[in-house]
């Protein structure tokens, strides 16, 4: 007996496996990362070209930070961040108290405690404070921004110099006066390179 088809069923398409998938869409997301295509320009920038925005924000930012880094630290820009804090405000003695270790064995992770000593009621409370390290590439390490609701102005942190340095703390007070505390830290093994 002979079996008669009416029609034949149609072969179901090949599917692509799990590995097509994902090699095609890394492809493509290298691709748009990298923004393939012929206006990218071959071979390694020279020195003397200057940094032209691409419409990519994070590599914008990327390349400006490089082309701006200041490898060596400036001292005299420090000194002026900290003249332009303090202003012509006064300064109170003994507000600001600050512990730091003598030497530092690793600059990566130089300890630092600070104290404001201030009731934090009515004006008498930090509005900000401030830790400079002056032979640092970027000497404001760190900005505290404090309320009354803190209840008390301390800190406990760690800081990267990058060689030995002074550390200057300066709290500026909501009633206009200024603290300011200085360590020197002599650090063994430097960071920010």
């Amino acid at each position: 007996m002979v079996k008669k088809t009416i029609g034949t069923a149609a072969k179901p398409a090949p599917s692509a496996d799990r590995r097509q998938v994902i090699a095609g869409a890394g492809a493509t997301a290298a691709a748009l990362v990298l923004g393939a295509g012929p206006a990218r320009a071959a071979g390694p920038a020279r020195a003397e070209e200057k940094f032209t925005p691409s419409g990519n924000p994070f590599r914008d930012r990327f390349q400006s930070f490089r082309q701006t880094f200041r490898v060596e630290p400036d001292r005299a820009e420090a000194e002026r961040i900290v003249r332009a804090i303090i202003a012509d405000r006064p300064l109170r003695e003994g507000l600001v108290e600050a512990v730091a270790p003598d030497i530092a064995e690793n600059g990566a992770v130089v300890p630092l405690a600070i104290k404001v000593n201030c009731s934090m009621t009515g004006d008498d409370y930090p509005e900000i404070v401030h830790v400079v390290a002056l032979d640092n590439p970027f000497p404001e390490i760190a900005k505290y921004h404090f309320s009354p609701e803190c209840g008390e102005a301390e800190i406990a942190m760690r800081c990267r110099m990058r060689q030995t340095s002074e550390l200057v703390v300066i709290a500026v007070m909501a009633d206009g006066t200024i603290g300011k505390t200085e360590r020197h830290v002599n650090v063994t093994l430097g960071a920010c390179s």
